[in-house]
């Protein structure tokens, strides 16, 4: 049993947002860790992924980021009026954010495949134009790999199809710096986050949304996740996510028996899921594991080394 439910914290609550954090790590919070999502942050008046993408793909460069805007007020023609989260017309590229209902709402899944159809067919003034998504799934967090993959090696896949795209892609370290800088902050001196040891990990911290509540399709596509779809995904990607979920069913510990607690939080009814599950936690990988996990002390107070 973790220190914020002996404290009598709410069950969800984790270590960075917990009422006790000075009585616990004998040190003063200071800033707020921060997330890779694609919602306004009402303090800081910024949309966190957008950020992301105006450091690697600066709006200077490349044209307007456009932020979930319909493609026929583009000007485009379609048979099917998508909704872009955010769309780099001069790339030909849209990042695509899928939240919890990707996986557990089964019309929200039928939208997506027919999204994906549809790209063929779109046209503006008359002529076929191309067009890809770039899907970032809701658990990401901006690790190096995960970095590196969505900027680097996508963007390299795609630039087969998208003549204006890199073919080097747009990562480079210097801008990886300033895009944890911009959305993530240090827990113990609230300054911008300097290396990945002070962001999160891939993977379900706090979210009630838990892989027990996906559907059969939704578990089918994040193992599609875990594979990646154009190319090989990183390893590290679902190594995180799995060690996330262990260090929640150790955290929410309900039940005497293990199987009822691990029901709580996983699909135990899919076997495939269960077998990366299990292979993962069996084999603990450290380098992967570099990251904060919410829900594990030592991850949060390691970060407070570096000022």
């Amino acid at each position: 049993m973790t220190e914020w439910n002996i404290l009598k914290d709410n069950i969800f609550t984790t270590y960075e947002k917990t009422k006790n954090f000075k009585k616990i790590f004998l040190l003063k919070k200071i800033g707020n860790i921060g997330s890779l999502t694609a919602n306004v942050d009402k303090k800081k008046k910024i949309d966190p992924f957008k950020e992301i993408l105006k450091s690697f793909i600066p709006e200077k460069d490349f044209g307007e980021i456009h932020v979930r805007k319909k493609i026929k007020n583009l000007g485009y023609e379609a048979n099917y009026n998508m909704e872009a989260d955010y769309f780099i017309e001069s790339l030909g590229v849209i990042f695509e954010f899928d939240g919890p209902d990707h996986y557990n709402n089964p019309f929200k899944i039928i939208r997506d495949e027919r999204k994906y159809r549809e790209l063929n067919s779109i046209k503006k003034k008359g002529k076929k134009v191309k067009i890809r998504i770039i899907r970032i799934p809701y658990y990401y967090q901006l690790s190096k790999d995960v970095a590196k993959f969505i900027f680097e090696d996508l963007i390299k896949y795609f630039s087969k199809d998208l003549e204006n795209l890199p073919k080097e892609g747009f990562y480079d370290d210097k801008k990886y710096k300033k895009a944890i800088s911009k959305v993530y902050r240090n827990i113990f001196t609230g300054k911008p986050a300097q290396s990945e040891i002070e962001i999160p990990a891939c993977g379900l911290q706090r979210s009630e949304r838990v892989p027990s509540e996906y559907t059969e399709s939704g578990i089918e596509k994040i193992l599609n996740d875990f594979k990646g779809a154009a190319i090989e995904a990183p390893k590290s990607i679902e190594h995180q996510y799995m060690w996330c979920l262990k260090y929640y069913i150790d955290d929410v510990k309900t039940y005497d028996n293990d199987h009822k607690n691990k029901r709580l939080i996983l699909p135990t009814w899919h076997s495939q899921f269960m077998k990366k599950y299990e292979e993962n936690i069996s084999n603990r990988n450290d380098d992967y594991l570099q990251c904060i996990f919410s829900r594990d002390k030592e991850s949060i107070l390691r970060t407070a080394k570096i000022k």
